[in-house]
C-alpha cells in the first residue's frame, strides 16, 4: 500500500489542542502540497519539452531517498553528499527511462510513451523492492530538527527547506522555459515538432536532455524530502497521484501553474485529513480536479498547445 504522505507531514494529535492549530494546519499543507510542487515540476520537464508525459518521473524522486539512506545509513558518509550523488544517479535512470521508453517508439505519439514510462515506473519500483524490500526506513535530516512558530503555527525546519526549495525550483524553471534557447526549443517542439526539427532542433537530443534533466533534479529533491517521508519503496506510486492533480489543476505547461497545483492539492489534502477523515482527501482533490477541468480544460495557467486529459 502507498504511504499515506499526511502521516509525515501532520503533527501529533496534541499539537491540535494548541490556540494556533489552524495556522498549523495551514503550514502543513503547504509543506505538503510543496513537495507536490516538486514532483509536478519533473513531470512538467517532459511535458513543457516535448510533450511526453513521463510517468516515471515521480520515481526518481525516491531513488534520491534510497540514496541518502544508503549515504547515510549504509556508508556512513555526510548526507550532503547523496545531494551530488543523488543527482548523478537520478540523471542516468532519466536516460536508461528515455532510452528504453521512448527511443524504441520511432516518434509515435498518443498513449504509447505513456504506456511505456508506466513500465519503467514499474520496473524501477520493482528494483527497489527487490533490494531493500517493503520495510520503510528512517532517515536523519542534514539539517536541524528544530520545529519552530511562524504566524502561530508549527512547522520543522525540514518542512521550510521543501517550501523554499519548491517555490525556487519553479521560478528558476518557469525563467528557464521562458527566457531560454532550451526554453524557445521546448515550445517550438510541444508547438509544431516536425517545423521544429526542419528548422534545426536536434528534437532528440532534446527529448533525452529532458529526461536527463528530470532525473537529475528528482535525484537531488529526494535527498531533501527523505528525512519526512523515509525509504519506502511506494513513495512514487503516492507522489504521481497527487502530483498528477497538481500539475492538471496548475496547468500542463506551466511551472507557476506546478507551484499553485501543488500548493491547492496540499492545502485540501491537510484540511480534509484534520477535519473530515483520512477517508477522503483523495475523492475532494479529485473533485476539484473535475470542476477546474470543466470551467479551464487546461488548468489555471496551462499551454492551450499542450491538453493531455
Amino acid at each position: 500500500m502507498p504511504v499515506p504522505l499526511t502521516h509525515f507531514f501532520l503533527p501529533k494529535p496534541a499539537i491540535w489542542r494548541h490556540r494556533g492549530q489552524t495556522m498549523t494546519i495551514i503550514w502543513t499543507g503547504i509543506a505538503l502540497g510543496s513537495l507536490y510542487a516538486i514532483a509536478a515540476v519533473l513531470y512538467n520537464i517532459t511535458v513543457a519539452t516535448s510533450g511526453i508525459f513521463n510517468f516515471a518521473a515521480a520515481q526518481y524522486i525516491m531513488v534520491g531517498v534510497f540514496v541518502a539512506f544508503v549515504v547515510q545509513g549504509e556508508l556512513n558518509l555526510p548526507t550532503i553528499l547523496a545531494v551530488p550523488i543523488g543527482a548523478a544517479i537520478g540523471a542516468l535512470i532519466g536516460w536508461l527511462t528515455e532510452l528504453a521508453s521512448i527511443r524504441p517508439l520511432q516518434d509515435k505519439t498518443g498513449w504509447a510513451p505513456l504506456v511505456t514510462t508506466v513500465g519503467a515506473s514499474v520496473i524501477i519500483e520493482g528494483v527497489i523492492y527487490a533490494i531493500w524490500g517493503s520495510d520503510p526506513r528512517s532517515v536523519k535530516s542534514m539539517l536541524p530538527s528544530d520545529s519552530f512558530s511562524i504566524f502561530g503555527g508549527r512547522l520543522q525546519v525540514t518542512d521550510l527547506a521543501i517550501i523554499i526549495a519548491a517555490v525556487v525550483l519553479c521560478l528558476v524553471a518557469h525563467l528557464v522555459h521562458s527566457r531560454t534557447r532550451f526554453g524557445l526549443m521546448g515550445r517550438a517542439m510541444t508547438n509544431a515538432p516536425d517545423t521544429a526539427a526542419i528548422r534545426g532542433i536536434n528534437t532528440k537530443r532534446l527529448v533525452t536532455s529532458s529526461f536527463v534533466l528530470a532525473g537529475a533534479l528528482g535525484g537531488a529533491a529526494g535527498v531533501l524530502i527523505a528525512p519526512k517521508t523515509g525509504a519506502v519503496f511506494s513513495l512514487g506510486a503516492t507522489l504521481v497521484v497527487f502530483a498528477f492533480a497538481a500539475l492538471t489543476v496548475g496547468g500542463f505547461g506551466s511551472y507557476i501553474g506546478c507551484l499553485v497545483g501543488g500548493l491547492a492539492v496540499g492545502l485540501i489534502q491537510a484540511h480534509t485529513e484534520r477535519y473530515i477523515g483520512s477517508s477522503y482527501p483523495l475523492l475532494i482533490i479529485f473533485g476539484t480536479l473535475l470542476v477546474v477541468l470543466l470551467i479551464r480544460p487546461t488548468g489555471l495557467f496551462g499551454d492551450r498547445r499542450i491538453r493531455l486529459v
